[in-house]
């Protein structure tokens, strides 16, 4: 059975980024998500240096020339529960999917690759101590336009990159579609470029942000 990843980014509104979170909070329950066993710890080793571990191996196979190690499997995995689809966070992101502006005008930005996540893929390429300087939590973020005015120069930081350092994030980003999807094609150029040009219209416009996965 195949699955599609997706990653949307997108400018809304800010005065419904002020008041989204206080109109779901009902759906907040205690105990609606709980850290899996492990988390903690995966956590600590993506961030003091598991990120530079070798994740992918070379094979033989010409249909299959690259395989998730066991550190690509233990992110993947970890960056699964790290957004987990609770009730309330479904919700937040059915109302963000509903008010960004659809794929291909400005301040929106989606990707999406056959089996795999693309905002996995970026928080790969660029290692644990540029993807922490992104906004939000792995990938999902929701910002008023303060915020994002605040957020957006280590954004920049974090995906203005010089050409070495971008060849190199490049590389890790299609090393993961490749292995632990079926998307060796995929734009990788562009998951660095768009959202970071997302956050600077927003910037420029005075209006919120979002970014979230989803998993068809």
């Amino acid at each position: 059975m195949s699955s599609t990843g997706l990653w949307v980014v997108g400018v809304l509104p800010d005065e419904e980024v002020r008041t989204l979170p206080d109109r779901y909070i009902h759906l907040v329950r205690s105990g609606d998500w709980q850290k899996p066993p492990g988390f903690g710890e995966t956590l600590a080793w993506w961030s003091n240096g598991g990120d530079q571990e070798p994740f992918f191996e070379h094979t033989a196979d010409p249909s299959r020339p690259l395989m998730p190690m066991q550190a690509a499997r233990r992110f993947a995995d970890f960056f699964y529960d790290a957004n987990p689809p609770t009730e309330a966070a479904e919700a937040m992101r059915d109302v963000s999917m509903t008010l960004t502006p659809e794929a291909g005008v400005a301040g929106s930005f989606v990707a999406t690759a056959r089996k795999a996540k693309p905002a996995a893929a970026l928080c790969y390429g660029l290692g644990a101590e540029r993807s922490a300087m992104l906004p939000g939590w792995f990938g999902d973020f929701l910002l008023s336009a303060e915020e994002v005015r605040t957020a957006l120069p280590r954004a920049e930081e974090a995906l203005h990159l010089a050409s070495t350092e971008r060849s190199e994030v490049l590389s890790r980003i299609t090393a993961w579609m490749t292995a632990m999807g079926d998307a060796p094609d995929f734009d990788a150029a562009e998951l660095i470029d768009a959202p970071l040009q997302v956050l600077r219209f927003a910037a420029e416009t005075g209006f919120g942000a979002s970014a979230f996965s989803r998993w068809y």
